[in-house]
């Protein structure tokens, strides 16, 4: 459920406005998953007038250089001709792209299009070419019809898969993020890597809800008088520590099970509920971004526990002090714990609670009953 954040609407409102000028600058919204960065950004372009917007989600199209290149100019060219979702798969083959010409009305947009078509024939195509092709497309086809795009790039981190190719190494190298006619929005939960790497761009950090927000998005949900209301949002924030996605699964089997505090287990710790879903994927996420997933796991399951200091932490895995280092590095890097005073935290309290829990034994194929539920509740 996507509620409106307006500080991060208008800025983007306001740099869309100003690239219409001709002077606006990329923007980048970096926050943890399910922050509500994609609902933002396409809450955003609903409101976009005079110029192209291309929303692509670089999770759901291929990312070796050759599909890549087809996949993303299917893009440009499939929300430029406006054409309805059914229409979505046949933007996605050269073949389709290639009988757009008298639609696109552009000589040389075409002519990267048969360049693409003449490279892959080849036994080893330039595969760096391909994706500078496909990142120019845009640029030469508003050109030529005197048209801007706006193009966000969902989940940006997967871009940079594109780097494991020899051709390719540094993808954000040939891509020309000043070009005069295109603007873009990037967003991603990779915060601490896209810092580094975006420097020609406006990062903003989406946070949690306040418990103000937080409180607004429960009435949005729960219908009672004000005295309880107050009392409800409390709990629930302190659960949920004002993340939206959280906070709306919480309020949605608060419905059912009138107690925050249960509703809350039963989503964490129950398989295929909202909650577990977005922990265990969260999960995933990471141990997919950093290497080493056997002690990865185990050092995540420590800090669950306790927040402890870096010795105690390689006694506890039976690992030097330098080795349990490098794989803390590697954590951090991939923005899933954080260090403070010497001691290691979790980023987000939830996937904790959930690592903790459901490494416990704490883990339900059905709802449990109370009696169960009572005993999690000490564990928190």
């Amino acid at each position: 459920m996507f509620v409106k954040r307006e500080y991060y609407l208008n800025l983007l409102d306001k740099n869309t406005n100003s690239f219409k000028k001709g002077n606006a600058k990329n923007i980048a919204l970096l926050g943890s998953r399910k922050s509500g960065k994609s609902s933002i950004v396409k809450e955003h372009l609903k409101n976009v007038k005079d110029i192209v917007p291309v929303y692509i989600d670089l999770e759901k199209i291929s990312l070796n250089p050759e599909n890549f290149s087809i996949e993303f100019i299917g893009n440009i060219i499939f929300h430029y001709l406006k054409k309805p979702l059914s229409e979505y798969k046949k933007f996605l083959l050269l073949e389709n792209l290639l009988k757009t010409n008298e639609q696109i009305k552009s000589i040389k947009a075409f002519d990267l299009l048969k360049s693409i078509e003449n490279e892959l024939l080849k036994i080893k195509p330039d595969q760096k070419l391909l994706v500078q092709s496909a990142f120019n497309f845009a640029e030469v086809l508003g050109k030529e019809n005197n048209k801007k795009f706006l193009v966000v790039l969902d989940n940006f981190e997967n871009l940079l898969d594109l780097n494991n190719f020899s051709q390719i190494k540094d993808v954000l190298s040939i891509i020309n993020f000043d070009a005069e006619n295109v603007s873009y929005i990037v967003t991603s939960s990779a915060i601490k890597e896209c810092l580094a790497l975006l420097k020609n761009f406006e990062c903003y950090e989406i946070k949690n809800f306040d418990r103000d927000e937080t409180s607004n998005l429960i009435g949005s949900f729960v219908q009672m008088n004000e005295t309880d209301r107050e009392k409800i949002s409390s709990e629930i924030f302190s659960l949920s520590q004002g993340h939206p996605f959280v906070t709306s699964a919480i309020c949605k089997k608060y419905v059912e099970t009138k107690n925050a505090r249960r509703a809350f287990l039963v989503e964490l710790l129950t398989k295929n509920h909202y909650i577990y879903n977005y922990c265990q994927d969260s999960l995933s996420y990471y141990y997919n971004r950093a290497r080493g997933q056997t002690l990865l796991k185990t050092i995540l399951r420590v800090i669950a526990s306790e927040e402890l200091r870096l010795s105690e932490i390689a006694r506890r895995i039976y690992r030097s002090a330098p080795v349990t280092k490098s794989i803390l590095e590697r954590l951090m890097e991939v923005d899933i714990i954080y260090k403070k005073d010497n001691k290691f935290y979790f980023a987000d309290n939830v996937l904790r609670l959930w690592v903790k829990l459901i490494s416990a034994g704490y883990e339900f194929d059905e709802i449990p009953d109370d009696k169960v539920l009572d005993e999690v509740a000490k564990e928190i």
